[in-house]
């Protein structure tokens, strides 16, 4: 229908908010499976038309949700396989608003479906807070959306982070490679904490593949750091980093150095140490960097997943070669 107002409005960008609870109809087990099918494209078109229209009027982002599942299944595991099953009905059609994603620009979908995973389904969807307010997730949960729904808006308008600036000893392996030897430190298969450290490295390299830089910020002798980095277990070797300073000089005053290197902002450089006291120096001396707070290792990659700072909303050639292109 017409809506002056937000024409005149000109909206920046639009968010839709959906849930489970919007489904118009799910299917009955008395359904034939065309009648499934049918059920499914009218969803889908019901939403299709929707995202067309505003793309139409007002050409600007969308942020679509997808569905979280339904709290209750009523035919237990096969939920997810037969298709009369809720899970399974949910599953098509999150996958069809994936595909439609695929193929539209300036559309983007917030992954409530995995969100709600992530914060534990059955808080997420406590059908209190929707019979008592309407509300389709639970109160506590909403700073969590909201804060993923940020994420897409920020990476929308190109203010994701660029690159990491990382400690060594006891961020990127166990133990201080100064007092312990090369020989000595936490890395690889042999343990269940070298495990840790080589999963963890594992997923800092996998930023490469997108364009996020690695960078060393270390109070360490040069040789000890570049020997840790030779490690025959370490997946991230001297190659895969754009800066390394390893020196005994202020962090604070090294990652200032690897932003200037960079011709980036410090801002834009996200510090991952173990050490509380050196995230307080460098996030006071160089305003605005974040240095996501690490307890134990085993909790690092979450810690910096959930935080947000390369939020992907769309990948260019230049972005898939930023790494090579800094290395020249």
């Amino acid at each position: 229908f017409e809506n002056p107002a937000l024409e005149a409005f000109q909206p920046d960008l639009i968010y839709l908010h959906t849930s489970f609870r919007n489904l118009t109809a799910l299917p009955q087990l008395s359904d034939s499976a065309e009648q499934v099918e049918a059920m499914l494209e009218a969803e889908l078109a019901k939403f299709t038309g929707i995202w067309q229209r505003l793309a139409d009027v007002y050409h600007c982002p969308l942020i679509q949700n997808n569905f979280e599942y339904p709290f209750y299944r009523l035919m237990g595991n096969k939920d997810a396989s037969d298709v009369h099953g809720a899970v399974h009905y949910v599953t098509r059609l999150n996958l069809a608003f994936a595909e439609y994603a695929q193929t539209h620009d300036n559309f983007y979908l917030c992954d409530i479906n995995y969100l709600s995973a992530d914060y534990g389904l059955k808080a997420w969807s406590d059908p209190f807070y929707w019979h008592m307010y309407k509300y389709a997730l639970c109160v506590p949960a909403i700073p969590t959306l909201a804060h993923n729904v940020a994420n897409i808006i920020k990476s929308i308008y190109g203010k994701n982070k660029k690159g990491f600036v990382l400690d060594l000893d006891n961020t990127l392996w166990g133990g201080v490679i100064g007092d312990d030897g090369v020989d000595n430190i936490e890395l690889g298969q042999e343990t269940s904490q070298g495990q840790v450290y080589s999963e963890f490295q594992s997923y800092l390299k996998a930023h490469q593949q997108f364009g996020v830089l690695l960078n060393v910020d270390s109070k360490n002798d040069r040789e000890n750091a570049l020997s840790g980095l030779n490690h025959p277990d370490s997946l991230l070797k001297p190659d895969d980093f754009i800066s390394i300073q390893a020196n005994w000089d202020p962090k604070d005053l090294n990652f200032a150095n690897i932003a200037k290197e960079l011709n980036l902002l410090p801002e834009s450089l996200v510090f991952v140490d173990d050490n509380p006291a050196e995230r307080a120096i460098v996030t006071a001396q160089l305003p605005g960097v974040c240095a996501p707070a690490l307890d134990r290792p085993e909790h690092y990659i979450y810690a910096i997943d959930r935080s947000g700072f390369f939020e992907v909303t769309s990948l260019s050639k230049d972005d898939l070669k930023r790494n090579e292109m800094y290395q020249e």
